[in-house]
């Protein structure tokens, strides 16, 4: 896997923010329907994927989505303003990263001469690590995604 070094450091902090940020955002808590929790963060998990698996562009759409999920929870009273807001920042920032990581990368200028030994070990050094990384987050996405799902399973059989 060749990918640029801002693309793997945007993957890392845009999982670490979407932990972070919007599942913290989201926890059951009084100002936030915890059926509603549930369904935002099933979506965070789910653009957590997308980003770890690089397809910026669907991330970005399940950002927009969740963006709109937690409108309408609001318009309907089960997301305080307050959390709405706090949300909201949140996803502003991470699709921010985001569209950074989808502008084309600085083309490195051209060189005729083949990679040193130490420079081919650090590119494939570097591959690894992404790559390790990657299958990292994707486990963490699909741990958090089944958390979702159980916790709202839970909420609809409480109901």
């Amino acid at each position: 896997m060749n990918c640029h070094p801002r693309r793997k450091l945007t993957t890392a902090v845009l999982g670490a923010c979407l932990g972070v940020a919007l599942l913290g955002g989201c926890s059951p808590a009084p100002d936030l329907d915890t059926a509603v929790a549930g369904q935002l963060q099933t979506r965070v998990a789910s653009a957590k994927e997308l980003a770890a698996a690089q397809d910026f562009p669907s991330a970005l759409a399940e950002l927009q989505q969740l963006n709109q999920d937690v409108a309408a929870a609001a318009e309907q009273g089960k997301v305080s303003q307050q959390r709405k807001a706090r949300i909201e920042a949140a996803i502003s920032t991470i699709r921010s990263d985001l569209e950074a990581a989808l502008a084309p990368a600085p083309t490195p200028p051209a060189t005729d001469r083949p990679l040193t030994k130490d420079e081919q070990e650090r590119l494939e050094e570097a591959q690894k690590e992404a790559e390790k990384q990657r299958e990292e987050a994707q486990k963490e996405a699909e741990k958090q995604r089944k958390e979702a799902q159980e916790e709202a399973e839970k909420q609809r059989n409480r109901d």
